[in-house]
Order: structure tokens, then sequence, then C-alpha cells
């Protein structure tokens, strides 16, 4: 049986309000969360996303972006997902 692999996850919070988002590294999907209490419930989530549409559109507009290092880590984690070989870290 395969192992299923873990998402990669975030929370931030904005304005008294928290939000986060999940990656699913085996089905490559995005889920970002608004009002998150916490990332456990795929079900919950507000806005799903492919990576590519991630790298080309940013956030989606229902959730409050992160701050820039959050940013940045999230765009470095989808950027290795979509082009593992080509991902150098710097």
């Amino acid at each position: 049986m395969k192992e299923r692999t873990k998402p990669l996850a975030w929370m931030w919070g904005v304005d008294g309000e928290v939000y986060g988002l999940s990656i699913d590294t085996e089905t490559k999907k995005l889920r970002w969360f608004a009002n998150a209490g916490c990332l456990c419930d795929w079900d919950d989530s507000e806005v799903d996303q492919t990576p590519v549409q991630f790298l080309e559109r940013g956030v989606p507009g229902r959730i409050a972006e992160p701050d820039i290092e959050t940013l940045h880590e999230i765009r470095r984690a989808v950027v290795a997902l979509v082009h593992p070989r080509d991902f150098v870290e710097n």
C-alpha cells in the first residue's frame, strides 16, 4: 500500500482573522482557508487552486495575503511542486 504524502500547510492572521493554505503534494491541489480554525478538514476550504493558477494569479481574492516571508516560502514550495528538477533553493 502506497503511503500518502502529507500536505504542506501554513496559517497566518490578518486583522483578527485567521487564514490558511494547505498543499497536497500527491493531488497537487492548493486549498485556501478563511476564518481557519485548523487545516484538518479539506471540505472547509474557501478556494481550491492548482499550482499553475497560483503562480499566474497569486493568492485568491477572498484570502488575505500572508506576510512577504510566508508568501515567498509558499511560492518556493509551489515552484518545487511544479518544476522539481528545475528548483534550486537560494
